[in-house]
């Protein structure tokens, strides 16, 4: 059930990647006048798919290695809001979206967090469980 936890807060942080990745392709947020590429949109997209996809599999096989991979993609992936925060910061849109922006950067690095909490008490229980079944012997 635990598993369960930490995979659906990674698919959590998938999809407000793909928002935060999604607004950032129109022109009202990035206050340039013009739409960056839906091409780059959908090219950054699909990757951080296959990035996800890969340790859920994993995980959802009994894999224990796959919250290793799964943590270093959710670091990686916490970079991105990061980047929209500086951004917005010297961004030349809207105060409102710029604020707006950034509150949802931060709720996705939140959740990124809150995602690493979950893997942490999994590993721990995990560990002791180990551990007693080790020294039980």
């Amino acid at each position: 059930m635990k598993d369960r936890n930490v995979i659906a807060w990674d698919i959590i942080s998938l999809f407000g990647f793909w928002v935060i990745n999604f607004l950032m392709t129109r022109s009202f947020v990035t206050g340039s006048g013009h739409e960056n590429s839906m091409t780059e949109f959908w090219q950054t997209s699909l990757l951080a798919l296959l990035f996800y996809a890969i340790p859920i599999v994993m995980a959802a096989l009994n894999w224990r290695l796959s919250f290793y991979l799964m943590g270093l993609i959710m670091a990686l992936y916490t970079l991105a809001p990061v980047g929209v925060i500086l951004t917005m910061w010297y961004g030349h849109a809207a105060m409102v979206v710029r604020l707006g922006m950034a509150l949802a950067s931060l709720a996705v690095i939140a959740a990124n967090a809150y995602w690493l909490v979950l893997a942490l008490r999994l590993r721990k229980t995990d560990q002791e469980r180990e551990d007693r079944r080790r020294f039980q012997k």
